[in-house]
């Protein structure tokens, strides 16, 4: 019996430190968690080369490129795509080409950039003549590195057309913000080249921040901040739809009073960027409705009173008012708004 004893205490204490199956971790946003699972089941069947290769594009998508380069060298050509992506990110252009392929549109531009780095430009070329085929001339950044190579080749006409497509694209496009302040500030455009480049200068720090709060995101995908870090960048950037997007995702993750700055954001992005009143005010009783916190209410007022709609405002903070009988400040404005107390 001591046998099966120990046998049922073994199976049980396995299962306790075994938790959540691999993927349903890393479903529900627990990335570190779910590879470091994934490492564990890989030890009981390290033959296992699919598993492994899980585990590898699991660290890439996390940013561990070191990582994910060196669990990958043992994966032959199944790994390629993994060591050649690690390679790039690492900064180690040369080895990257090794290994980079042509399938994705994403890997032809790892290897158009490669290239242009290492100053290999008839090469560069060639990969960027595919690269703009297969886009169709509706990426920013392919269009950046067109509007280089004509510059390469003499043609200024064709880089400032390229670079102009580009913006047309995407405002902020660094490539093109850069390059083309560039091609004009010598010649009779001298003030939109510098207006250009001083443009290119304001807008780096923001790109920087936006690629900070996605990696957050790759990091914590559940987490609703991180969402709504992704909208404040690019709200910054001048990009209201997506920031209304990430704010919208930020939204449907948050819970308690973890809403009430997400749904605040949101919010003010609507009603200034927007100027869509009715949706900002949805939006913060959506979100009152759902936590509970006055504050969304007397947000929902500010908006409804800044757009002349004084009565409905009125209705909004009286109903604030209620749920924070001892605060001041709101009496102050319900009464000087008329506003019955």
């Amino acid at each position: 019996m001591s046998g099966l004893f120990e046998l049922a205490v073994t199976a049980i204490l396995t299962l306790a430190t075994q938790g959540p199956a691999a993927q349903e971790l890393w479903n529900a946003g627990r990335r570190e968690e779910a590879i470091e699972a994934w490492w564990r089941e890989q030890e009981r069947a390290p033959g296992d080369r699919s598993a492994l290769l899980r585990i590898v594009e699991a660290e890439l998508a996390v940013h561990r490129y070191a990582a994910a380069l060196e669990h990958a060298r043992g994966l032959g050509a199944e790994g390629a795509r993994v060591r050649g992506t690690a390679l790039y990110r690492l900064g180690r252009a040369a080895e990257a080409l090794g290994e980079l392929g042509r399938e994705s549109a994403a890997e032809l531009a790892m290897r158009v950039d490669a290239y242009e780095l290492l100053q290999r430009f008839g090469e560069a070329d060639r990969e960027l003549a595919e690269l703009a085929r297969r886009t169709e001339g509706k990426s920013a950044s392919v269009e950046a590195m067109l509007a280089r190579s004509a510059v390469r080749r003499g043609d200024a006409a064709a880089g400032e057309r390229h670079f102009r497509r580009a913006l047309e694209l995407d405002p902020v496009d660094p490539g093109a913000l850069h390059g083309l302040g560039m091609l004009l500030r010598g010649g009779e455009r001298k003030s939109e080249g510098l207006a250009l480049l001083q443009r290119h200068r304001e807008v780096t720090p923001l790109l920087d921040q936006l690629e900070f709060a996605r990696r957050g995101v790759d990091l914590g995908p559940m987490h609703a901040a991180n969402h709504a870090a992704v909208g404040d960048a690019q709200r910054a950037l001048g990009r209201i739809d997506a920031a209304l997007e990430a704010y919208r995702t930020a939204d449907r993750l948050a819970s308690g009073d973890a809403l009430v700055p997400v749904a605040l954001r949101h919010a003010r992005v609507l009603a200034e960027d927007r100027k869509d009143v009715a949706s900002a005010v949805r939006v913060l009783e959506s979100a009152f409705e759902r936590c509970g916190n006055a504050k969304l209410l007397v947000r929902a007022g500010d908006v409804l009173a800044d757009a002349g709609e004084r009565a409905a405002a009125r209705e909004r903070w009286t109903r604030a008012l209620a749920l924070r009988p001892q605060d001041a400040e709101l009496r102050a404005r319900l009464e000087r708004a008329g506003g019955k107390l």
